[in-house]
């Protein structure tokens, strides 16, 4: 799509890209906002707004990569979450882009993310995987998995604020003021995430 920053980025592919790696046609890359070392985001080049909009066989295998990828994140980082606010139908909800980005994010402690949400949205829905948002999200949701195998959904119905998770995690970081990616890169954090993750898959480490 002509008006989506990501899919610019992807297919003009400068010289110095933030891509830390590639596979299945999903990247990972360091987040603009990295609010803590090793937040970053597993993306796929072709244009959809949610994961909720791939089929469900398909989701089966993203979600081995995703995994993956949060592995990858928690050798080096900690323990972490994986997050989206899925838009429908024009209808962002919390969500602040339209192309797909699931969130990895290391945490302190990943119940206390989940109390944040149910706080605000109840116990929300459990899924049994990755695979079963098309079949839940009618309307504009959030995702959230706070560990690997456990996989909650809930309507995003106006109670959830736009950048939800950014924000939860925020104030579990005692810097809730800087939630806003738009407001605060934290470049050095970026940085690290890339210069750390590149040079762990080029050795192997």
């Amino acid at each position: 799509m002509d008006d989506c920053q990501f899919c610019t980025e992807f297919n003009e592919r400068a010289p110095k890209t933030r891509i830390i790696t590639e596979a299945d046609g999903w990247v990972l890359l360091p987040t603009i906002g990295c609010l803590t070392p090793g937040y970053t985001l597993f993306m796929p080049l072709e244009h959809l707004d949610a994961a909720a909009d791939f089929p469900a066989a398909d989701l089966h295998k993203v979600e081995a990569g995703l995994e993956t990828m949060r592995a990858l994140v928690q050798s080096h980082f900690g323990p972490a979450i994986v997050a989206e606010h899925g838009p429908r139908d024009c209808e962002r909800g919390a969500s602040c882009c339209s192309h797909v980005h699931l969130h990895i994010i290391p945490v302190k402690d990943a119940d206390a993310i989940l109390t944040a949400y149910e706080e605000v949205g109840g116990p929300g829905r459990r899924l049994d995987s990755l695979a079963d948002l098309p079949a839940a999200a009618e309307s504009s949701y959030l995702y959230l998995s706070p560990r690997p195998g456990e996989h909650h959904y809930w309507p995003a119905d106006g109670r959830f604020q736009r950048q939800f998770v950014r924000r939860v995690v925020a104030d579990q970081l005692d810097i809730p003021e800087q939630f806003d990616w738009r407001d605060h890169p934290f470049n050095d954090h970026r940085q690290l995430t890339f210069d750390t993750l590149t040079a762990a898959l080029a050795t192997g480490a």
